[in-house]
C-alpha cells in the first residue's frame, strides 16, 4: 500500500469511528442537559474526532509528519488498527 492509500485508509477509519459516535448520539435516550455523563462523553468524542480529522488533513496536506507519527499520537487508533494502517509493523504508542 502506498503512502497516499495509507493516509486515505486512516481517514476512512477515523470517519468510521466518527460515524459510530454520531449513531450512538442519535440513538441515545433524551438526556437531561449537562447532567448525563455518558452523553456528554459522546459529545466530547465527536468534537475530538472532528479535531483529529482536521489534524490528519493538515498533517497530510502540509507534510508536517509521517503517517506513523500521526498514528502514534492518535487516541482513536488501537494497536490492531495502527498496525493495519501502517503496514503491519508495531508502532510504539504515545504515553
Amino acid at each position: 500500500m502506498n503512502a497516499a492509500s495509507k493516509w486515505a485508509a486512516l481517514r476512512r477509519h477515523l470517519e468510521g469511528v466518527s460515524a459510530t459516535v454520531a449513531a450512538e448520539i442519535r440513538s441515545y435516550p433524551v438526556p437531561i442537559p449537562a447532567c448525563d455523563a455518558q452523553f456528554n462523553h459522546l459529545l466530547e468524542q465527536r468534537r475530538a474526532l472532528s479535531r483529529e480529522l482536521a489534524r490528519l488533513d493538515a498533517a497530510h496536506k502540509e507534510g508536517s509528519g509521517t503517517l506513523e507519527d500521526f498514528v502514534r499520537a492518535s487516541p482513536f487508533l488501537d494497536d490492531a488498527a495502527a498496525q493495519a494502517l501502517t503496514g503491519g509493523g508495531a508502532i510504539p504508542r504515545a504515553p
